[in-house]
């Protein structure tokens, strides 16, 4: 292997007194921040473990090893021995090369066959191990708590949630009644709930535990059901079965027909058979729009109920008849005009799911029925409408904030997009203040620091529903983000959060999923599906 453009730093002498270390470990040269300096340039920084094979762990190698973390250069750990921290909880192998020291002369070998990206990604998880566990005395001291209450099986204390200060309200009319006002699309949706509408999962945060995480297995045997991980070679009993006599075999309620055309249609399937979700709508001083906003979401199936998040400091009208939707409608009064108030965890959302919709948002209820559909296959991501994406400009070695058509997108704009409520809470009270202050500054943005927080947690893109690019409501005033200034805000935006990250963490993809009617041979009374693309 061509190795004549590598560099290796190898220094033998120190120019300085050597730390005080170990009989049988190799020395700290030089002050921190010299050390630093070389390792900022570097790849891959060389730990070499205690000579002493019973001795698993020492300070010296602690200290390089989180000082190489801290860069980002990868650690290579030489002694198959040694024991890194918490290696009963982290899973080292995403940030750390181990390699026993008889296999000293391959290193060369190994270290050159790993690929670009694999360098990216452990370069990315070594720093995010060492912010999350090992940067302050705060986090060591969580990160020791949190160690022994997994081992002695404490669960954490709940995260707080945001009480919802209610505006009192009055409903008009009966919503329904406007034709004009219906929009259900050309799909159908599925069992639109009755009296008395059954109840939905609710997100009660570190305690939440539902069929999305395990699956339900058999044992092979006769016997109960237990709850086991999901392997190959485990038999997985469906949402909604039941046996037939005491044998083996099994048969889904209502169908055996592949759960194809009209079953699909008549049940939202899944890993969590019931399910809601809860509409998050922000608004500012804009009442007829959002009474229309209202209305339309009518008859709209497993919706749970409303949250309106009231950013105005002035209430409501006390004339304003609110449309009565057959759902609660819940309004919530805010302390300051924030954006950031559209992702506080309230009280009041007690599914995992949260539709974000801004209050000029047009969205046909079979739109949101195909989002909720796909965000239940993919929990952890953004499912949502809007696609936009960011590049990279030369000329001026920055970020762009792009919203033009495009086949590859980066971001899921959440005027109008599905999440977890899991993410309301690390979006409010871990992501760092700094990108929440910049969000009330220029009034914008807020969609953007979502994106990264998720992308950053998950290393994945978010996905995109349908091939619309656009879901103003027609005639709806105009917004801020016709103004100039909003795409230079969002600029700045971006270039800053990469800042705070450390690193770009908005992943691009060329996925999106549509629904799409199509002709197979089904009855007569089977006649749509939903296809995948």
């Amino acid at each position: 292997m061509d190795s004549h453009l590598d560099q290796v730093l190898v220094e033998f002498t120190c120019k300085n007194q050597p730390k005080p270390s170990l009989p049988t470990e190799w020395a700290l040269c030089g002050e921190r921040e010299d050390r630093l300096e070389v390792l900022k340039v570097s790849t891959f920084a060389l730990v070499i473990s205690p000579g002493d094979g019973q001795l698993v762990a020492s300070a010296g190698c602690s200290m390089r090893l989180f000082e190489a973390l801290e860069v980002g250069a990868i650690p290579v750990v030489l002694g198959d021995h040694s024991k890194l921290p918490y290696h009963h909880l982290i899973r080292w192998s995403e940030a750390v090369i181990m390699v026993p020291k008889p296999r000293i002369t391959e290193l060369h070998f190994l270290l050159r066959s790993i690929s670009d990206n694999d360098l990216l990604a452990m370069r990315r998880q070594g720093r995010f191990l060492w912010e999350t566990y090992f940067s302050t005395s705060e986090s060591i001291f969580s990160t020791i708590l949190a160690s022994v209450r997994t081992s002695i099986q404490i669960p954490a204390a709940p995260i707080r949630e945001e009480p919802a200060q209610e505006i009192p309200h009055k409903a008009g009319k009966l919503a329904g009644t406007d034709a004009n006002m219906a929009d259900n699309g050309d799909l159908d949706l599925g069992p639109v709930e009755v009296e008395p509408p059954y109840a939905s999962p609710r997100f009660l945060r570190n305690f939440t535990y539902t069929a999305a995480d395990v699956y339900r297995t058999w044992n092979r045997a006769p016997g109960p059901f237990h709850l086991f991980p999901h392997t190959p070679l485990d038999p997985v009993l469906p949402s909604e079965a039941k046996f037939l006599g005491s044998g083996t075999g099994f048969r889904p309620i209502g169908g055996g027909s592949g759960g194809s055309g009209k079953e699909f249609q008549a049940a939202l399937g899944g890993n969590v058979p019931r399910e809601q979700f809860t509409v998050v709508m922000l608004t500012y001083e804009r009442e007829e729009v959002l009474m229309n906003s209202l209305e339309r979401l009518n008859g709209l199936p497993y919706l749970n109920k409303v949250v309106v998040v009231w950013n105005s400091p002035k209430p409501p009208s006390d004339d304003l008849l609110w449309p009565d939707i057959g759902l609660p409608i819940v309004v919530v009064h805010t302390e300051k005009n924030s954006l950031n108030n559209r992702f506080l965890p309230w009280d009041a959302v007690e599914t995992e799911a949260i539709l974000s919709i801004d209050d000029d948002a047009h969205l046909r209820h079979d739109e949101i029925m195909f989002g909720f559909r796909v965000w239940r296959e993919a929990r952890d991501r953004i499912v949502g409408f809007p696609g936009r994406f960011h590049a990279w400009d030369v000329n001026h070695q920055s970020w762009l904030y792009n919203s033009n058509y495009s086949c590859e997108l980066s971001m899921v704009l959440t005027g109008a997009a599905f999440f977890h409520k899991y993410y309301a809470y690390l979006y409010s009270y871990v992501m760092p203040q700094a990108i929440r202050d910049m969000v009330d500054e220029y009034i914008n943005c807020e969609d953007i620091a979502m994106n990264f927080l998720v992308s950053h947690i998950t290393r994945k893109p978010p996905i995109k529903v349908t091939s619309r690019w656009t879901f103003r409501c027609p005639g709806c005033p105009q917004a801020l983000s016709h103004d100039d200034s909003h795409f230079h805000e969002r600029h700045k935006c971006i270039n800053f959060f990469v800042k705070v990250y450390g690193y770009m963490p908005l992943l691009y993809t060329q996925f999106r999923v549509d629904s799409v009617l199509f002709k197979t041979r089904l009855p007569h009374d089977k006649t749509k599906c939903f296809k995948f693309i």
